[in-house]
């Protein structure tokens, strides 16, 4: 099958995430509305997309294969989102020895992304979109042969996905213990099948339902990707050139100078009888110097990379260190400005941000070293890809989990220090602390061996449900604070509540709060967090 069909297989695997989002999201471990791995897979296909309409209708070519990864990377969200990324980044590169889909160039394309995905992870939990991913292209290279079809293939590959995607409670505890499947997992099985059903002869592209797909420009710069400095500074490149005697008395300035307006600008040429000067700003030194070449040999030659002199001397006048966190909620972007936070980048729980937005955040803090608060579980990873992506400044992360955890982290920092000191006073924050969450299920079930009513407040610390009585707030916040562990021990205990109103029922219960953590400071302030009622900092 022609190259093309590699198309219709991205956009049928995007619709079926797509189609499947709000399942994707539901598939949640706890019973909280807040799962997000649908959206996070979606906005990662939907740049995928939006490359595609851009190339429209034209065969895809080789440097399309980089393009598409990048409109990937720089929307993806979450975790789910950054290891979909990085799965389409092996599978696509892959195929750019290929000039047809067939078992064999999607055999080498989901080896590549399994790879690709695994390497991704530090330390890869099986159970998850990787094991499914593995799993499924071993299913499909165990029937492989010199006939398979790219049908069979991908049949091969959708049956070994949904197999596996059954037995990932039996690899992950935490899915059997609250009897879901892994979402990730699930996603990944959506995109296989979406790319079977793409192959239907009834399949039918239709690029412009995706005009108004929310992302990324694909062709955007990306910072410290040498994007955009290159496109606006380039290469001073200057050159005399002593003119072979055939060619001497040929030689056409004017043509010459029309022929280098599509090399770049800045452009001074001087012929000075048998010998050329030249002196032009581009992005390719090379096609230049392979110009001129053909009209005798080189005397004098200088290539300057200007967008490292522009960037040595942006650097040299940022400043030292910046802290950007990511927050949730007006109540929590003005507490981290107040506390020294440098730039803030809006989101959080089910509304992770992207490595596009984290990278601009980083970029309108401007300074040589920028720490980030992650402050999600689910946004960690994609500090980690800011931080690989951003090349003209060195990125720091504080793995904080919660925002409770990114309020500790700057509660005892002087942010005026070196980077250095903050980072060791972040991480010495970081010691003995715990979070707590508390908000209102949205399902019934059995949760580490507590009953849950779908209506009910629970309280969880640190990922585990501890608490679970009635649709009463009040008695929720009642019974959990004295089920933390180490609580009487606690030297401070910080309440963020999601409005003015459970503020004022966190103060009414002051006293009862200290009796539960006598040695503790009580304190009480609005963050605005979404999904939460109250997010607990105990320290």
């Amino acid at each position: 099958m022609e190259l093309s069909v590699l198309k219709k297989m991205l956009i049928g695997g995007a619709k079926k995430i797509l189609d499947n989002k709000q399942e994707l999201n539901d598939m949640n471990v706890f019973p909280i509305p807040d799962g997000d791995t649908g959206t996070n897979m979606d906005k990662t296909m939907s740049g995928v997309l939006k490359v595609l309409v851009e190339i429209g209708d034209r065969d895809l070519e080789s440097s399309d294969f980089d393009k598409l990864y990048t409109g990937a990377l720089m929307n993806s969200q979450g975790n789910s989102g950054v290891i979909l990324s990085q799965w389409l980044k092996g599978f696509l590169k892959a195929f750019k020895d290929y000039d047809e889909v067939c078992a064999g160039s999607l055999y080498a394309g989901f080896l590549a992304g399994t790879e690709s995905a695994y390497n991704s992870v530090a330390e890869p939990v099986e159970g998850t979109f990787l094991t499914v991913c593995r799993q499924a292209q071993e299913n499909a290279e165990d029937n492989l042969d010199e006939d398979t079809t790219t049908e069979q293939f991908m049949k091969d590959i959708v049956e070994g996905a949904t197999e596996s995607l059954k037995q990932t409670p039996e690899l992950l505890p935490i899915l059997k213990q609250y009897n879901v499947l892994d979402s990730g997992a699930m996603g990944f099985v959506c995109l296989v099948t979406g790319m079977l059903e793409a192959l239907d002869e009834s399949f039918a592209i239709d690029l412009s339902e995706f005009e108004s797909v929310a992302t990324v420009d694909a062709g955007a710069s990306v910072p410290g990707m040498g994007g955009e400095g290159l496109a606006e500074f380039g290469y001073c490149t200057e050159m005399i050139i002593q003119l072979d005697d055939d060619k001497a008395d040929s030689f056409n300035e004017s043509l010459v100078t029309s022929d280098m307006r599509d090399f770049g600008n800045s452009l001074v040429l001087v012929k000075d009888g048998n010998q050329v000067k030249i002196h032009i700003h581009t992005l390719k030194p090379e096609s230049v110097m392979a110009y001129f070449h053909k009209f005798g040999e080189f005397i004098k030659l200088k290539i300057e990379n200007m967008t490292i002199q522009h960037n040595e001397t942006v650097f040299a006048n940022k400043k030292d260190v910046a802290i950007v966190a990511v927050a949730d909620g007006e109540g929590f972007e003005k507490l981290f400005k107040e506390m020294g936070v440098t730039e803030i980048a809006k989101g959080g729980q089910s509304n992770n941000v992207s490595v596009m937005s984290l990278c601009d955040t980083c970029k309108d803090a401007s300074a040589k070293h920028i720490i980030i608060l992650p402050n999600n579980k689910n946004i960690i990873m994609t500090a980690e890809k800011v931080r690989e992506v951003m090349k003209d400044c060195e990125i720091h992360i504080i793995p904080t989990k919660s925002m409770a955890e990114g309020y500790l982290a700057l509660s005892l920092v002087d942010t005026n220090a070196s980077y250095q000191e903050i980072e060791a006073a972040m991480n010495k924050a970081l010691e003995g602390v715990h979070t707590g969450l508390i908000a209102k299920a949205d399902k019934t079930g059995v949760y580490n061996g507590i009953n849950v009513n779908a209506g009910d407040f629970i309280g969880v610390l640190d990922d585990d449900i501890i608490t679970c009585g009635s649709s009463d707030l009040k008695e929720c916040l009642a019974q959990f604070i004295p089920t933390v562990p180490g609580a009487s021990a606690c030297e401070s205990v910080m309440i963020f509540a999601d409005n003015n109103e459970d503020k004022d029922l966190a103060d009414s219960m002051n006293g009862q709060i200290k009796s539960d953590c006598p040695s503790a400071e009580i304190y009480a302030c609005i963050g605005g967090q979404n999904i939460y009622n109250y997010v607990i900092a105990f320290s």
